[in-house]
């Protein structure tokens, strides 16, 4: 019997409280195998890390069938209805490794150990970062940059580095960065919220959404897609270590 009839049976057929079925591929070779199958099936709408751009964002744990293995199984193998997630053209074996890839991104963070100082990281984090201006974290911050209420589940700590030295490596979808350069001599910078043929909506590094006629925009530079500035030439690398560890204790249930 193939592992989709058992798993559709048992929607159908279990009582109330019975256990669902478990991932029978959850395995580190099993993850690693379903990361590469990720990113030929679903990032396209998720992004490459599982960030969300056109499709939902899948590293805040959060899913619109529930998290348990035979939710997220039905979820990728049948689609969802009412959205544009399709059903996959994939094999049984193939949906299960990523499944298992997937329950990893909202948690990638759980698993390791910062070695910096938390306490000295917010300090730079609020101080000498300035990062508030552009990050949440809860309802405090700016909203030019993502929320990092629970950056340090979701987000390993070569990636929370990576970001911090060198931010132009992964700028999610939601978040790239444009300036738009008008006829009369005007050069707004920004993230882009929205873009049509027509016009162009920005929300500017004030905060302030903006909103432009094509016929009036002399020009829309792309090439320097995040705001975020390169913290490399600007902290050591004992205080990025700090702000690491920071980031990583944030950790907020899903």
């Amino acid at each position: 019997m193939r592992v989709l009839f058992a798993v559709s049976l048992f929607a159908l057929l279990a009582p109330a409280g019975a256990q669902e079925p478990k991932n029978p591929f959850d395995t580190a070779e099993s993850v690693e195998q379903g990361r590469g199958l990720f990113q030929i099936h679903c990032s396209y709408c998720h992004g490459a890390r599982g960030e969300g751009g056109r499709g939902a964002d899948l590293t805040n744990g959060q899913y619109r069938l529930g998290g348990s293995d035979a939710s997220l199984y039905t979820s990728i193998r049948d689609g969802i209805p009412g959205t544009e997630m399709p059903a996959i053209r994939a094999t049984d074996e193939e949906v299960w490794k990523m499944v298992a890839f997937v329950k990893t991104l909202g948690s990638a963070g759980l698993r390791e150990k910062a070695t910096g100082d938390p306490v000295a990281g917010k300090t730079l984090y609020e101080g000498k970062g300035g990062c508030p201006a552009c990050h949440s974290i809860g309802m405090a911050g700016g909203s030019l940059g993502p929320d990092l209420s629970d950056v340090g589940r979701r987000r390993g700590l070569k990636y929370l580095e990576e970001s911090l030295v060198s931010p132009q490596a992964d700028v999610p979808v939601s978040y790239r960065a444009i300036q738009v350069v008008t006829k009369s001599g005007q050069t707004i910078g920004g993230i882009r919220l929205n873009e049509d043929d027509i016009s162009v909506q920005v929300r500017d590094t004030s905060d302030k959404l903006r909103s432009f006629l094509k016929e009036n925009v002399k020009e829309i530079r792309r090439d320097r897609p995040s705001l975020m500035p390169a913290y490399g030439s600007i902290m050591s690398q004992k205080e990025i270590e700090d702000v690491v560890a920071y980031l990583s204790s944030l950790r907020s249930a899903p």
